[in-house]
């Protein structure tokens, strides 16, 4: 079993953590990945605060592991802060922002903060914060992302962090990547795309194939998405899988925006139909290495079995 710092910090078996993803994680995935040993971690992007404290609810009528919560705080999230703190979700974790409030509403409860960061400033910040987690997220992930790739930025973190343990994020889908993230200093690794593909993630049934079907050179790096809905991000483009409409409107952004009513009304439609063409499917370029649709269970306990099987036979070498 893999032990690290992670787990023990977090009270789980497997230094294994299932990103937030905006809200493509519900309560079925973060209570499979939880129950399998590692800790899943819900999606509260776009989410009121019904919506929210009804899907805490639920994870807890199905596991009783430790869970966490995500925020992005370039968003309004102090009402969704305190739902957090007085539903006492043992983990808080934060991105996009400056996490000093977070992390101390937090440790005011007994609770832990995690905070994810794409780069050495942020990371700094982080650890002034006073954050129990860091995830060094690189470039080849999906969604929102920085500039530098994960095998340069991950040691480059962990050489700053101190006695803040980090996980690795962005390019991990099996126990290769796992095994590879633990080499390079991380104390586990923070994943999403895989995760997608599971039988309980909560996404059209299509964009699930599209990441099986997919190459790593299909996830591309754009501001389609963003401008399709008029949202903005600090510093940060996204990846999501090069379909129809990120094609079409790639090198065309004038063009998206000048129809933007229109492309929104065709991608809305899309992920009704689940029409993988026309629907934004974000993904990072780890897709290349996704073959299956499996339970979070059967993802969890096959990338740790690869990942222990790969150490052994390295040490023994």
């Amino acid at each position: 079993m893999l032990q690290t710092r992670v787990t023990r910090l977090l009270g789980i078996q497997h230094p294994i953590v299932q990103a937030g993803m905006a809200n493509y994680a519900g309560p079925e995935l973060v209570a499979a990945v939880s129950n399998a040993g590692g800790l899943g971690i819900l999606g509260a992007v776009d989410k009121d605060i019904d919506q929210l404290e009804h899907d805490i609810a639920a994870i807890r009528r199905l596991t009783s592991k430790p869970f966490g919560v995500n925020l992005v705080l370039a968003e309004a999230h102090v009402d969704k802060l305190d739902l957090l703190v007085a539903a006492r979700v043992p983990l808080i974790a934060s991105s996009w922002g400056d996490p000093a409030g977070v992390a101390e509403r937090a440790h005011a409860a007994g609770l832990l903060a995690l905070h994810q960061v794409n780069g050495e400033e942020g990371a700094l910040q982080a650890i002034a914060a006073g954050v129990d987690l860091l995830v060094a997220q690189g470039s080849d992930g999906g969604g929102h992302i920085g500039r530098v790739g994960t095998l340069a930025l991950v040691p480059a973190i962990v050489d700053i962090a101190g006695d803040v343990p980090v996980l690795a994020a962005g390019g991990i889908a099996d126990g290769r990547g796992l095994a590879a993230a633990l080499l390079l200093g991380a104390e586990g690794a923070f994943i999403g795309t895989r995760f997608l593909a599971t039988e309980e993630a909560p996404i059209a049934p299509a964009w699930k194939q599209a990441i099986v079907d997919a190459h790593s050179t299909d996830a591309w790096q754009s501001d389609v998405p963003d401008l399709i809905w008029g949202t903005s991000w600090p510093q940060a483009t996204g990846r999501a899988l090069a379909n129809d409409v990120l094609r079409r409107w790639h090198g065309d952004e004038a063009g998206l925006v000048a129809e933007r009513p229109t492309v929104q009304a065709a991608v809305r439609a899309a992920q009704q139909a689940s029409d993988a063409r026309e629907l934004v499917a974000w993904a990072g370029q780890s897709a290349g290495l996704v073959h299956d649709i499996l339970p979070a269970r059967a993802v969890v306990l096959r990338i740790v079995a690869e990942a222990e099987a790969l150490l052994r036979t390295r040490a023994a070498e």
